[in-house]
């Protein structure tokens, strides 16, 4: 059954076109609203301000050069190494003990 979903792609693409033509028709012919035009005064427009006047920025400060500062693209001290140390051994661990039978109740106990 093809038909089905054939019709809603066409109803989709027929909404998508028409849809926008449909909105400026709308507003064409709905009057918008409008603010009230003001009456003109005879008051002059007020003075234009003064040019800025441009100021150089305060010099930045300059920090020497480290001796001990990193070489861009050379991999630092310690890379490769585990961040939180060594992990704990399966045997020591308390979260997975395989060395006894599952707990009562467990999906992999015994029945």
């Amino acid at each position: 059954m093809k038909i089905a979903p054939m019709m809603y792609r066409n109803f989709a693409i027929a909404i998508l076109l028409a849809a926008p033509i449909i909105v400026m028709g709308v507003q064409s012919f709905v009057p918008g609203h409008h603010e009230p035009a003001a009456e003109p005064q005879s008051v002059a427009p007020p003075p234009p301000p003064p040019p800025p006047v441009p100021v150089a920025p305060p010099p930045m400060p300059v920090a020497p050069p480290a001796d001990d500062a990193p070489t861009f693209g050379q991999p630092m001290p310690g890379a490769g190494q585990p961040m939180l140390g060594a992990a704990p051994e399966t045997s020591s661990n308390p979260a997975f003990d395989a060395s006894g039978p599952a707990p009562a109740g467990s999906p992999n106990a015994e029945p």
